[in-house]
């Protein structure tokens, strides 16, 4: 990846396993973590995981959990909806930061696993609909209190082929062209998902 121009960072679900010696060692060897909840976040800065490190994901973000996650200066925060956005704008601009953000697109990429476990098709409730994407980022652009950096993506767990990530990173792909012909910087694609194992 680095021969083709690209920074790759590897940053773990705490909610996998949330031991403090597992992420201290995880810390030790430069990962990152992804976080869900203040508690996490928390959690992963008491394992020695830099803030810098830090990426919150999830659904029901609280004011409180995006006001520590800015007080913490984390890498950035992956926005769900178009709700959260505004209501993100809000917190970051009255507290005099701004929030580094990707927004989490929904690919509409069936990842081929089981369907309580898929994330990325238009029926699934997660993320922002691919067709609002390219919008929602111009006026993340626009808001007070945010820069955005690019886009998140979670397809499911358990996926057992690379054909669906294809899919998805090639639509995804074409959404960063688009904002990028809308004269917007993207710099940071987020790939989230998991690969099957046979337990």
């Amino acid at each position: 990846m680095a021969g083709a121009g690209l920074s790759p960072s590897v940053h773990f679900a705490v909610k996998a396993n949330d031991h403090l010696a597992v992420l201290r060692v995880l810390a030790q060897e430069g990962a990152g973590a992804d976080v869900v909840s203040g508690g996490e976040l928390l959690r992963a800065r008491a394992a020695g995981i830099p803030a810098s490190r830090i990426v919150f994901s999830g659904v029901g973000k609280s004011h409180d959990e995006l006001g520590l996650a800015l007080a913490e200066a984390i890498a950035h925060i992956a926005v769900e909806s178009a709700e959260e956005l505004e209501i993100l704008s809000a917190v970051a601009a009255a507290a005099g930061h701004v929030a580094r953000i990707t927004l989490r697109v929904n690919p509409d990429v069936d990842a081929g696993t089981h369907e309580k476990i898929t994330t990325g098709l238009s029926t699934n409730k997660f993320g922002i609909a691919y067709a609002r994407a390219a919008e929602l980022y111009a006026r993340a652009a626009a808001l007070p209190g945010l820069h955005p950096l690019g886009f998140s993506l979670h397809i499911g767990s358990q996926i057992t082929s690379m054909a669906p990530y294809r899919a998805a990173f090639a639509r995804v792909a074409d959404l960063v062209r688009a904002v990028r012909a809308r004269g917007l910087a993207v710099s940071l694609v987020d790939c989230g998902g998991g690969l099957g194992i046979c337990y």
